[in-house]
């Protein structure tokens, strides 16, 4: 026999018994779950039928409890106990149509007349004649008893039909299970030979492919980390070199400007000026790339970090343009989070400061920090009342080097939020801006909580 020929005999006989096991599995999963749904009503049934025999019971209950009150006060509570028996009972008899509960339908109209004559006692007790209400419920006494043995009965006769059902739903599953069983070893059988065939010329063919694009992915991460780190290397080494240049221009614009200004006309000192503010711009880009680029070598020790402690050392390093604006900082009952305490004032610091900056001019800075357990992290949120910033730039001002004003309105290099953004994402956090323009802005960061203290040896021991 040729090779194709086998092929297409044992492809053949694979969805031959794949069919046959198919429509066994179908069919019996459509019996099985046609049974279990008869079980299902059953338990419903069942369910239903209980619960109205315990309501009726507590109703008496309480009917009883009417009977035997010794003050009006007492009376009244059995009454309301009663009333809210009645109320579930009443809620239950649109469930009964519902759901085509016909052995309780057939119990409505004296589920009803129950309930009619109940009410009936609690008003009487309620308007204050305990003694009436004992009397209806003596009077009733007959005609109840005889309504909760039919209830019992109805409630024996759906346990009965669930037992029932539960047996054949059983014994089914078991007759089905072997022939199901036996018809599978057939299948497993007949298709043993394609499954070797199939392994060998078609899976191990796929697994090689999927080993060799796998090695050319991992071939490619390297590749791009490699990559991604000669270029913060490069920004590094580039912006730590450049630091001297640009300073020496600054400085020596400023001496000629200083030394030689009775030697140089207007324009002269001007673009003297010019050079020595671009030099300062610069200066102020090149160590926000320099600390920007050193992030990736900052430690990633988590530690406890008293934010309260944070804000206080952040007034303390802004305290001079703090001191020009006459800004206010409100924060109080911080929490303790876990990161790392450098990046984590790095963070406040930029984001107190953004807030002092960018405000309209005369306007004296008011800057909110606050707090929100959420479980797991903590949500920080810092309010200032600025600017503001249009909900379309929201997400574009954690851009590296992304500036919505010109350095003249308001000074900065356009990586403090770049820088922000990076130090909440490596303590596995997230920052979003909340704002519109002339209203303020909050910004909200995660952090995560501190870590609990280590045990000592013994302890743990």
């Amino acid at each position: 026999m040729s090779l194709r020929t086998r092929i297409l005999t044992l492809v053949a006989g694979f969805v031959a018994m794949t069919l046959v096991v198919m429509l066994l599995g179908l069919s019996t999963i459509s019996d099985y779950n046609s049974m279990m749904a008869g079980l299902d009503r059953a338990a419903e049934n069942t369910y239903h039928g209980e619960r109205l025999n315990f309501l009726i019971s507590s109703a008496v209950m309480e009917s009883r409890g009417v009977y035997a009150s010794r003050s009006q006060a007492e009376a009244d509570t059995y009454a309301g106990r009663l009333d809210r028996d009645l109320d579930m009972i009443e809620a239950e008899i649109p469930q009964w149509r519902r759901e085509g509960i016909t052995s309780l339908m057939a119990l409505e109209a004296r589920t009803r007349e129950f309930i009619a004559i109940r009410r009936d006692l609690s008003k009487t007790a309620r308007a204050g004649s305990i003694t009436a209400a004992a009397a209806i419920g003596d009077r009733t006494r007959q005609s109840r008893m005889t309504f909760q043995a039919d209830i019992e009965r109805v409630v024996a006769d759906t346990r009965a039909e669930m037992v029932k059902a539960r047996a054949h739903a059983d014994t089914y599953r078991r007759e089905r299970a072997f022939s199901f069983a036996l018809v599978t070893l057939v299948w497993i059988a007949v298709t043993a030979g394609l499954s070797l065939w199939l392994v060998s010329h078609f899976i191990t063919r796929e697994i090689d492919i999927a080993r060799r694009e796998a090695e050319g992915r991992e071939k490619l991460l390297r590749e791009l980390t490699q990559s991604n780190t000669e270029l913060e290397r490069f920004a590094y080494v580039a912006s730590h070199d450049m630091q001297e240049p640009v300073r020496m221009v600054n400085i020596y614009s400023q001496m000629v400007l200083e030394d030689y200004q009775d030697a140089l006309d207007e324009r002269g000192r001007k673009y003297l000026r010019t050079i020595s503010a671009a030099a300062t711009r610069m200066q102020a880009m090149i160590l926000d790339l320099l600390n920007y680029s050193r992030m990736r070598n900052d430690p990633d020790d988590v530690s406890p970090v008293d934010l309260n402690g944070v804000i206080r050392q952040a007034h303390g390093n802004l305290a001079r343009i703090i001191s020009e604006t006459g800004a206010r900082i409100d924060a109080e009952g911080l929490p303790v989070a876990g990161g790392n305490p450098i990046q984590i004032q790095r963070l406040m610091e930029n984001l107190i400061g953004n807030g002092i900056k960018y405000q309209l001019p005369g306007q004296s800075p008011v800057i909110g920090v606050t707090a929100r357990d959420l479980g797991d992290t903590w949500q920080i949120t810092v309010e200032d009342n600025g600017i503001g910033i249009d909900p379309e730039f929201a997400e574009k001002v954690f851009e590296p080097f992304r500036r919505l004003h010109s350095w003249e309105e308001y000074p900065g290099t356009g990586l403090g939020l770049s820088i922000s953004r990076k130090i909440v994402e490596r303590h596995g956090g997230r920052i979003w801006i909340d704002s519109r323009p002339g209203h303020g802005t909050r910004v909200h960061f995660t952090l995560p909580r501190a870590p609990a203290p280590a045990l000592p040896k013994t302890a743990a021991a």
